[in-house]
């Protein structure tokens, strides 16, 4: 482990104060996965600056004639262990390691219509049979660098290296399980007025290279699209979003091969709360060519849940469904394999063993508050291939078993409990323990039942 030694007196410092912090908070705005979008503008008043980080948050520059500076920062410990992972009897897959993740930012806004965004980012990762994952060691790099140009109030051109996420990250996510938040080179276009917002981008994905400063965008992978959000038309209370999203890859790699692929995707989601239901609706059709070949995929995903707020424990019983199309002829050209984009990695549960490619999944799930700030998550999720021709991925993309139609539909079970306390608006504690029973088809391919553990403890300013 070698953290750096001044982002180690950062993470020291923050330690130091979680005992303030847990005793003396003042109401201030939810500190944000996405730090740029903070703003702290109303802490021009000095009588609102009660927080021990605000001396930080709002310094205004040469008295304020040039606008204000605020800094802020994270440290994150996580401990992951797992037995046989990915169903590997290797022996390399059974490990124990601990994550470091360290990120500092800088926001300055000179103006109201100009601003300048930039984030360091350090990560580590230690004990690892084999050394780390390509995803969890980066000794120092630029996380994000941009530069907002504002106009006419609901107007915003962002050019330069930012975090993207969209709706419910099933396609566009940071990443934030793994120890690297993901990152693009674009150009972007934001629209936000009255409950409508639209993004406009075009941009390649940033590859983890584990030295110092030496990470770049990934050479001819591009990728663009449009997401809007808006107000249902018909149904009070819900949300719509409409996009179209755009993929250039030369070396796209599914069961079926490697090859140049140009894919479309055009989607859907309806989301909101009526009562008390609460639901997440969303589907996904894609198209274009994979090495000469026609691409036909798409994906269903539902999410409902009930809640009773008024009994002990507000608990939610909730059940999710979801559906992926997989390849029908791994020896034809054409190519029906989903493509999930830059999805979450913990895409199903924390525990990140497979990928939203080629599957049917039913996950019911209990989810209680025995506390204040305390949540219990319970779930038991169901595996299926959509395609017996196909087989399934692990989340980086990767084919974990290759198709085989002898072989049985049925994957696994894996059965996740969470819990995590919302210690202080700055320190978040989270634990996790999965235990995957493998299915026949898992079984088939000499695979074993998977056992994963977390702890995570984390800490933002």
């Amino acid at each position: 482990m070698r953290p750096l030694p001044h982002i180690r007196a950062v993470f020291a410092l923050a330690v130091g104060v979680v005992c303030q912090a847990l005793h003396a908070e003042e109401p201030r705005p939810a500190l944000k996965s996405l730090r740029y979008d903070e703003d702290y503008v109303f802490l021009r008043d000095p009588a609102l600056r009660t927080d021990l980080w605000d001396p930080l948050k709002y310094v205004p520059v040469a008295g304020g004639r040039a606008g204000h500076l605020s800094l802020g920062g994270e440290a994150r410990l996580r401990f992951e262990s797992y037995a046989n992972e990915f169903f590997s009897a290797h022996s390399n897959a059974d490990n124990a390691y601990l994550m470091q993740r360290y990120l500092l930012h800088a926001d300055y806004r000179p103006t109201g219509w100009l601003r300048f965004f930039g984030q360091l980012q350090s990560a580590y990762e230690d004990g690892r049979p084999g050394g780390p994952r390509v995803t969890d060691e980066n000794e120092l790099n630029i996380q994000q660098i941009f530069a907002d140009l504002k106009w006419h109030a609901h107007h915003t051109l962002r050019i330069g290296r930012q975090e993207l996420s969209f709706g419910s990250e099933r396609l566009v996510s940071v990443r934030e399980g793994t120890n690297n938040r993901r990152t693009f080179d674009a150009v972007r276009w934001i629209y936000r007025r009255d409950g409508l917002s639209a993004d406009a981008f075009f941009g390649s994905p940033v590859e983890v290279d584990r030295g110092v400063l030496d990470d770049q965008n990934i050479n001819d992978l591009w990728f663009w699209g449009v997401y809007t959000t808006m107000p249902a038309p018909v149904l009070k209370g819900t949300k719509l979003d409409l996009y179209y999203l755009g993929l250039s890859n030369p070396q796209a790699r599914f069961a079926q091969g490697r090859g140049r692929e140009e894919r479309h995707s055009v989607g859907a989601r309806l989301y909101g709360e009526s009562g008390s239901w609460d639901f997440n609706h969303e589907m996904l059709y894609q198209f274009g060519k994979f090495d000469g070949g026609d691409i036909n995929a798409w994906t269903v995903a539902t999410d409902h849940g009930y809640n009773w707020p008024a009994l002990r424990g507000r608990p939610r019983l909730g059940l999710k469904a979801a559906i992926a199309s997989g390849d029908r002829d791994l020896n034809d050209r054409s190519l029906q394999t989903l493509n999930p984009l830059f999805p979450r990695g913990n895409y199903f549960t924390e525990a990140s063993l497979l990928g939203p490619q080629n599957f049917i999944d039913v996950h019911p799930g209990l989810r209680l508050h025995p506390a204040e700030r305390w949540t219990v998550d319970v779930g038991c999720d169901f595996y299926w291939r959509q395609s017996k021709d196909d087989g399934i991925y692990n989340p980086g993309g990767p084919v974990i078993y290759q198709g085989n139609t002898a072989y049985a539909r049925f994957v696994g079970t894996d059965f996740s409990l969470t819990l995590a306390w919302q210690a202080s608006r700055n320190l978040s504690i989270s634990a996790g323990y999965s235990h995957f029973f493998a299915g026949p088809f898992i079984r088939q391919n000499g695979g074993r039942d998977v056992d994963f553990g977390m702890l995570s403890v984390t800490y933002k300013f």
